[in-house]
This record gives C-alpha cells, sequence and structure tokens, in this order.
C-alpha cells in the first residue's frame, strides 16, 4: 500500500483513456444530493450501450420483476431507486473506459460478478448497524462495486503482464495474488486502483477503501468501510454454499461488534440465495 515506485510504475501510461463525458457528468451526479431524476435519466439515455446495460440489470432475475422495464426513468422509480441507479451506472461507465480483452485469462464476468457480489452484501450487512455507527449504505455499495477497479486497469494497460499473474495463479493454487502481481508489474491491483481513483477524482470513501483493502490497521475516516467490504469480498470470493461456510467466521467479522454471529448466518443465508440472479445480472454486463 503507498509504495513509493508506485508512481513511477504508472507515470509511463501514455494510452489510458480519458473519462467519457458520460462518466464525468454521472460522478458529478453521485456528488450531488439533489439530482433529480429526470436529469439522472438524461445524462444515461445520452449513452445507449449503458442505457441498455441498466436495463438489463432492472429486468434481471436480481430484482425480480413480473412485467418488463422500458425506460431508465422507470427503472429508477420502479425497481432500482436513483441512489442505486447513481452506483450502478457510474461504476458500469468508468469500467467501460477500459478494453481487458487482450488479457489472457481475465475473466470480466467474474470481476461484474464479484463488483455486484460484494456490493450487494455490504449493502445487506451496514443495514443491521445501529443508527449512529451505521455507514451511508449508498456510499458503501459504490466502494464495493469500485474496490477491484484496479484490476481492470491491470488488464487493460499490462496485458500480458497480468496474463503472466493468472496462468502463474492458475498453476499454483493458493499462490498470494498481490506477490505475483509484484513479480511481474511492480505493482498490484489496490495501488493500481487507488491511483487511479485519484487520479479520476472519486469520492474520498472510494479511494480509502481501494487504497487500504488489505491493511486491517488502517484506522481512518472510512475504517468500517473498509472493513465491511473487505469482508464482504473475502466472502463472495469464497463462493456461496462453499463447504457450509459461516460468513460469521470470515476475517474481520470480530471487528464488526454491531452484528450479532446469528444475524451474519442469517444474512449469509439469505444472500446465498441471490448468488444465482447476481451471476446472470453480471453477465449482461459482460454483453
Amino acid at each position: 500500500m503507498h509504495s513509493p515506485t508506485v508512481g513511477s510504475v504508472f507515470l509511463g501510461i501514455k494510452h489510458l483513456p480519458p473519462l467519457s463525458y458520460t462518466a464525468s457528468r454521472l460522478l458529478e451526479a453521485v456528488a450531488d444530493p439533489d439530482v433529480e431524476i429526470d436529469e439522472l435519466a438524461g445524462i444515461i439515455g445520452q449513452d445507449p450501450p449503458l442505457s441498455a446495460r441498466l436495463l438489463g440489470i432492472a429486468n434481471s432475475a436480481y430484482f425480480g420483476q413480473t412485467r418488463p422495464v422500458n425506460s431508465i426513468r422507470e427503472a429508477i422509480i420502479r425497481v432500482l431507486g436513483l441512489n442505486l441507479v447513481k452506483s450502478l451506472s457510474v461504476s458500469i461507465a468508468l469500467a467501460g473506459t477500459f478494453d481487458p480483452s487482450k488479457c489472457r485469462g481475465f475473466d470480466l464476468g467474474g470481476y461484474w460478478y464479484s463488483a455486484l457480489a460484494t456490493a450487494s452484501l455490504s449493502r445487506l450487512l451496514v443495514m443491521h448497524f445501529a443508527e449512529p455507527q451505521r455507514p451511508d449504505e449508498d456510499s458503501l455499495y459504490l466502494c464495493g462495486m469500485l474496490h477491484n477497479l484496479g484490476h481492470l486497469l491491470l488488464a487493460h494497460v499490462f496485458p500480458q503482464q497480468l496474463s503472466q499473474v493468472i496462468a502463474e495463479q492458475a498453476r499454483e493454487q493458493g499462490a498470494d495474488i498481490r506477490e505475483l502481481e509484484h513479480k511481474y508489474l511492480d505493482t498490484d491491483r489496490q495501488q493500481a486502483g487507488e491511483w487511479l481513483a485519484r487520479r479520476w477524482h472519486l469520492p474520498d470513501a472510494v479511494v480509502d477503501v481501494i487504497g487500504y483493502f488489505d491493511d486491517s490497521s488502517y484506522q481512518g475516516t472510512h475504517a468500517v468501510h473498509r472493513r465491511i467490504v473487505s469482508v464482504a469480498s473475502q466472502w463472495v470470493s469464497l463462493g456461496c454454499g462453499s463447504e457450509g461456510r459461516d460468513l460469521a467466521q470470515v476475517g474481520e467479522m470480530n471487528d464488526l461488534p454491531d452484528i450479532a454471529d446469528a444475524t451474519l448466518s442469517q444474512i449469509g443465508q439469505q444472500f446465498q440465495t441471490q448468488c444465482e440472479e447476481l451471476s446472470a445480472a453480471a453477465r449482461v454486463l459482460v454483453a
């Protein structure tokens, strides 16, 4: 985290596409608590691929709609809500900046599943926090969606090196992914993501969650955000229902005293029922 050499790794990047007009406007909308539904729908509507993906998400089994959702405005009002659309649309627009297709073995569907599942589980967890300590659930959802953004950056900018990382990790089960990334790239996805988040002026919570993702000693402003997203990501990576694992036994859960173990077990069971639907929603974002 915060390696003194990370700047030099990225100083040589000359082909990072600029943020699209849509992404820039969506970042402004995310920061504006008073943005109106029609204004947000208008921004999204100017980007047909983004509109199609959001409508695909709104119509996915995860949201269980019995009749089709045909417009972004309808998706906001009837299904997703304003703040969820903000987080989803900006995450999709930012990711659309990158092309990971030259990186052999990069699983774009897996990237989106991890993003959606981590964001969704983080949101489930925070709903059980006592009110004074409860982080903003919409901010937390955005952090979950973007926690692995650095992986996309590495796949876009260093496709050959990241391909080597992926191949070696497949050969050596249990290998530390960050050690492999440093071996071939002299950086890792967290450092890359933090660098990018600062460059793009993403919300401070997102910057801190990405940059301190693996640092359990971090006690800064967004320590609870980081802890929740990290725990959610770990549990998602274990796989739904694998070996009957209990959410209460994962990583830093003991540092979240607001939630009883019995409640964690219930949250884990609830989330397991959603995994297939989240996988289907992730496939919408790859198409």
